[in-house]
This record gives C-alpha cells, sequence and structure tokens, in this order.
C-alpha cells in the first residue's frame, strides 16, 4: 500500500490530503482554469477593444508597451475582477495546503527524519550566510515565507508547502507530482546540443527542493550530483526527497552568486526557473560564477521561464508583468528584457558558444533538435509549452 501511495500520490515525505482537503485544492484549481478560459478572453478584448482605442484616440499613437496601457486597464472594472480572482483562488491554495501540512507536521517530520537517517547524499547548511535582498524581501509567488523562513528547529515547511503547491499549482503541466519537467528539458538540452559531452560533476544552482535536480541526476547517473540554495527549509525537505528517491545528491546552503568551490569544479553548472527570481546584477554575477566553476569544455546551462516582451502580443506582456507587480515576482519584467547572449559573453563565454532560444518542454528524456526555436514557438506562442534556455561551453 506504501508503495502504491508513492507511486500514484507522491514520494515518501510528499505531504497528503484528506478528502476534503483535496476538495478544497480542486475548488480553487476549477476557479483557476474557469478564469483561464472566460476571463483571460474578455480582459484580453477588453484591452485590444478598448483599452488601446482608447489610448490611441486620445494620444494619436497606438501604444506598443504593456508600460503604455496599465493604467488605464487597471482603472477599468472588468480588469479588476480578472484580478481579484487571479490573486484569489493563488492565496487560498497557498491557505489549504498549509493547513493540510500543519495537520500532518509531526508525522511529515517523523518521516524526514527517517529518510536522512543513511544518506547517500548530503547536507550542508551554513546558518550565518547572508541571504540577497531580491529572495529575502518577497515572498515569492506570494508563498507564506517564501523560501527561507524557519518556523522550527530542523524546519522543513517551506520545502514540503512548495513542494506540494508545485504538484498541485503544475498538475499535469510540468512533469506531473515530480514537478521536474523543467530538469528534464534542461537534460534534454544539453543531450542535444552536446552529444558528446559525459559530465562527471554536476552543479544545479538554486536547486530548491531539488525538482530539476532528481532529473538531472536520472538523466546522467554516472555524474556526482551538487545542488545549492538559499534556503534552508527547502534543502531539509530537498535532502530527503531525494534520499526517499534512492538519488544521491549533495545539497548546500549557499548563495548562487559566490558559491565557496573551487574554480574549474565543474563540468555542467546550470538552473531552472531560477533567473526570473533573481535581480538583473545577480543574473550577470551568477554567470560570471558559472565561468569560473566551470573546467574548460565544460557547459553552463539554463531554463527559465519563457516569455519575451519582442515576441508577445500587448495583453501577453501585461500578463507578464502581472507576474511582477502582483505575484512577487519582481524581476520577472526586466529578466524578459534581458539579452541573455550579452549576459554569456559579458561572464566570459565565446559568443559563438552561446545558444540561446526556446526549448520545448518535456516530462521524460527527448533530444530533439528541432524543439529548439530562437524565435519562439512556431505558431508564434512563445509562452505555452517552452521554456528559455540559455547554454554556453568554456
Amino acid at each position: 500500500m506504501e508503495q502504491y501511495r508513492q507511486e500514484h500520490f507522491g514520494h515518501a515525505v510528499m505531504p497528503q490530503a484528506t478528502h476534503d482537503e483535496q476538495a478544497m485544492e480542486d475548488h480553487f484549481l476549477a476557479m483557476r482554469a474557469w478564469t483561464n478560459r472566460n476571463m483571460d478572453p474578455l480582459d484580453r478584448r477588453l484591452l485590444d477593444e478598448v483599452i488601446v482605442p482608447g489610448i490611441e484616440k486620445k494620444t494619436g499613437t497606438k501604444p506598443t508597451s504593456s508600460a503604455q496601457v496599465r493604467q488605464a486597464l487597471e482603472a477599468h472594472p472588468l480588469h479588476q475582477y480578472w484580478l481579484t480572482l487571479s490573486l484569489t483562488y493563488q492565496d487560498r491554495i497557498w491557505q489549504a495546503l498549509d493547513g493540510a501540512i500543519d495537520r500532518q507536521y509531526d508525522e511529515l517530520a517523523g518521516k524526514v527524519k527517517a529518510q536522512v537517517a543513511e544518506p547517500k547524499g548530503s547536507l550542508r547548511l551554513n546558518p550565518e550566510l547572508e541571504i540577497p535582498r531580491y529572495i529575502a524581501a518577497f515572498d515569492h509567488h506570494r508563498m507564506p515565507g517564501s523560501y527561507v523562513v524557519d518556523t522550527a528547529q530542523d524546519d522543513f515547511r517551506a520545502g514540503a508547502l512548495y513542494d506540494r503547491f508545485a504538484s498541485t499549482y503544475l498538475r499535469n503541466l510540468n512533469g506531473g507530482w515530480k514537478n521536474d519537467g523543467r530538469g528534464h528539458s534542461l537534460a534534454s538540452h544539453v543531450q542535444d546540443f552536446y552529444p558528446d559531452f559525459k559530465p562527471k560533476r554536476i552543479l544545479d544552482l538554486g536547486c530548491s527542493v531539488g525538482h530539476s535536480t532528481v532529473a538531472i541526476a536520472q538523466a546522467f547517473p554516472d555524474a556526482e550530483i551538487f545542488a545549492l540554495d538559499v534556503g534552508a527549509p527547502m534543502l531539509r525537505y530537498g535532502h530527503a526527497r531525494a534520499e526517499s528517491m534512492g538519488v544521491p545528491i549533495h545539497f548546500s546552503q549557499q548563495d548562487a552568486e559566490h558559491t565557496d568551490f573551487a574554480d574549474g569544479s565543474f563540468d555542467l553548472v546550470c538552473s531552472s526557473a531560477v533567473m526570473h527570481e533573481t535581480s538583473a546584477k545577480g543574473m550577470r554575477q551568477i554567470f560570471k560564477e558559472c565561468h569560473r566553476l566551470l573546467r574548460d569544455g565544460g557547459v553552463m546551462c539554463h531554463v527559465d521561464v519563457p516569455p519575451r516582451h519582442e515576441h508577445l502580443s500587448l495583453w501577453d506582456q501585461m500578463r507578464c508583468d502581472f507576474e511582477s507587480h502582483y505575484n512577487n515576482e519582481p524581476f520577472m519584467t526586466s529578466l524578459a528584457r534581458i539579452d541573455w547572449h550579452k549576459v554569456a559573453v559579458d561572464a566570459g563565454f565565446a559568443g559563438d558558444t552561446v545558444l540561446v532560444g526556446y526549448r520545448k518542454g518535456t516530462s521524460y528524456l527527448k533530444p530533439d533538435r528541432e524543439d529548439f526555436f530562437t524565435e519562439g514557438h512556431p505558431q508564434g506562442q512563445a509562452m505555452i509549452g517552452s521554456w528559455y534556455a540559455c547554454s554556453a561551453m568554456k
């Protein structure tokens, strides 16, 4: 029965839901689906058919940037209703999951402890680590306490909450309950464009609870896997999670901008969905750190959220900006405008080795160079079913 539960409802330390808790999750997921299906098209029409013509009539110029329409759009009751729904279902999902973790916290603590009793991997924490402000100052995704807040000794709550939310909110969209689609997409990108590359030491930056790290470890079974994050509760949980899945990973609490590993320590340095939560200055320093950490011939690879303002409609630009203004993803908008190729070159990578474009998402290893688009999704829907990828060789 325990094996069946883990196969169908998660690993050994995944928080579980009662019937009523699951019904509450499903209710607000249904609200999300209803909003996406019914309100998003109306809000898009509001922008295209009311707001834009109104601004054009008033100024004589048709707006081309979301910044030019935001004030007028947010003054309209229909858009205010869309905003309210979008924030309500997300906050209520967090609330429901948090209550479920409260109910089973002691039981989960016992499971976490049991999983790391005889570890194959390791965990190294640094209580003195200075958390970057771009992490410490926000509850990312509106997640209570974000990644770094400890609520008890040896706390793992943030990791458990994030793991359960990710598998719930992105249900069947990013690899199912494992939430490992980004990791598989990253590994596929590396195997596709660097087919003879056989990394022996891999570092995953900003690993959170190891969703992508485990997938990368499975893709490169002969490699020694290291992972770091600034959040101690994320790492405690991630360590137990990896152990419960039989994957040895060496976790450490570090800032990706300045790690304590020696020069040339790794063959592959990577990250998934980290840069959009990092300041522009921090991103540039992380790329420089990647260059320092790689041996000659080593590979850097990052995958992140796909919006690029130059490829988006006006409403999709606004939808991207929504994440920055209201969903506590403050750097999403700036990332959508950053020249990743230039950042990589400025960090020391030769320009002709840098690949930047959209990588079609996959929940399994499927190397296929036709899945990589430098100008976005072939139907022009750059945000759907893809990740933005940047890789380079030192």
